[in-house]
């Protein structure tokens, strides 16, 4: 999932640089408010970097960053509404990057707006063929959609840019399971347990495409592995 904070070379400032450059000047600047915002989220002050973002915007409305880590920061707190406005802006203001499609793209989809969310995972393709959060994601909106073989495809190019992502091999499995191939299920089940072998979902999974075939020791093996991992 994408959850991307932008980071400016200004971003990188201390708060306390950021405060003797603000004394000095007699004034806080956009940039100002934007570096501590990022040192606020880095504590673990949501509320305060919400605050700084919103002041930076103040000063400074045609700042896309800002709107995208403030919008970040909402979707986190479960203000889907508001995260949806700040994704809305940042990519008003600049539709050339990927993130902030992804971001809205992942709000849609908690809001059950599956083609929306895909719509905008498109989006972001379009600016990023490389992206693979983006296939990541829009594969699991098809999946929820009802679009197994879509999101097997995607999975599948999740898998080609980053062979080592466990959770793609696991969710590419539970669409190939779902489409009655519980072999092609078992291999990307065994794929992710070679990767992440303390995920006992996994073990789930793969049980049950064991017991279609009627392998019983097999699936009570992996089923009694998930209990352990469990406990």
């Amino acid at each position: 999932m994408e959850n991307r904070t932008v980071l400016r070379t200004a971003g990188l400032l201390l708060v306390c640089i950021t405060l003797v450059a603000t004394v000095a000047s007699g004034q806080t600047t956009a940039d100002d408010y934007f570096n501590r915002a990022i040192d606020r989220q880095k504590e673990g002050d949501i509320r305060g970097a919400i605050e700084d973002y919103t002041k930076a915007i103040e000063i400074n409305p045609n700042d896309d960053d800002a709107y995208s880590n403030r919008g970040n920061l909402k979707k986190k707190n479960g203000d889907l509404t508001g995260a949806l406005a700040d994704f809305n802006k940042a990519i008003s203001i600049d539709p050339g990057k990927a993130a902030p499609w992804i971001n809205r793209g992942i709000v849609r989809f908690r809001q059950q707006n599956y083609d929306g969310a895909i719509a905008d995972y498109n989006k972001a393709i379009e600016r990023e063929p490389s992206n693979a959060s983006a296939y990541y994601n829009r594969a699991t909106a098809r999946h929820a959609s009802g679009d197994l073989n879509g999101a097997v495809a995607d999975l599948t190019k999740v898998i080609e840019l980053n062979p080592k992502h466990a959770r793609a091999y696991n969710n590419r499995g539970k669409a190939k399971f779902e489409l009655k191939d519980a072999q092609g299920a078992i291999a990307d089940y065994s794929a992710s347990i070679e990767i992440d072998p303390a995920n006992a979902e996994t073990y789930r999974n793969r049980a049950a495409a064991y017991r279609v075939q009627r392998k019983l020791a097999l699936a009570q093996d992996d089923e009694r592995r998930a209990g352990e991992l469990n406990r």
